[in-house]
């Protein structure tokens, strides 16, 4: 308990908000559950023709706990991912995972694909991460058929390093392509496999 405590507060250190003049990440607001259950509707629709299952109260008691993690300081801190205008487009998440690395997940709703967003606020995030005291190289899980989050994982400067296995929302174990990110100077366990992170 304690060292989850300990991770949580360095999680305080990442900035409330980040942006690029493209892409702006902040905090999600309950006014947001709409517009969020849209989106994962929509995705939902598109890579399984089914419709999702989450009401718009579970929505709204998830932006609830992604609230609640980052006044907390962890041990997830979420970002909405939103347009220069304002309007919410997707979403991200980092979680400390070990001492030294750091994991990434990242959407963008389907009506706003191919336009950079989860690449830029992946980028935001991978540098955000960087600056938190011991925290190396950041990786990805991804669905070996999301093709779409494989190339954006790619397009950040991750590279694919094996396959790991993670626990799915129905408690199976499912197999999941890592990448991997360096995120300061090769250290630890995946030394010499991941790039230097763009400039």
């Amino acid at each position: 308990m304690d060292g989850q405590m300990a991770q949580a507060g360095r999680l305080i250190g990442l900035p409330e908000r980040m942006s690029d003049d493209v892409v702006l990440l902040d905090g999600h607001v309950l006014a947001d559950a709409e517009a969020h259950l849209a989106g994962e509707d929509a995705e939902m629709l598109l890579r399984f023709e089914a419709p999702h299952a989450s009401t718009l109260d579970q929505t709204r008691a998830a932006i609830g706990r992604w609230i609640a993690a980052r006044a907390a300081g962890g041990p997830m801190f979420a970002y909405a991912v939103r347009s220069a205008a304002g309007e919410l487009v997707g979403g991200c998440e980092l979680r400390l995972a070990a001492p030294d690395s750091a994991d990434v997940s990242y959407w963008v709703f389907p009506a706003f694909r191919g336009q950079g967003y989860a690449r830029r606020a992946l980028t935001l995030l991978c540098q955000a991460a960087a600056k938190l005291d011991g925290v190396c190289w950041a990786e990805a899980h991804i669905d070996a058929d999301n093709l779409a989050s494989r190339r954006v994982a790619e397009r950040a400067g991750f590279v694919e390093t094996g396959v790991v296995k993670d626990q799915a929302r129905s408690g199976d174990l499912v197999r999941r392509v890592l990448y991997t990110l360096a995120l300061k100077p090769e250290t630890g366990r995946y030394s010499g496999q991941r790039p230097t992170p763009p400039s």
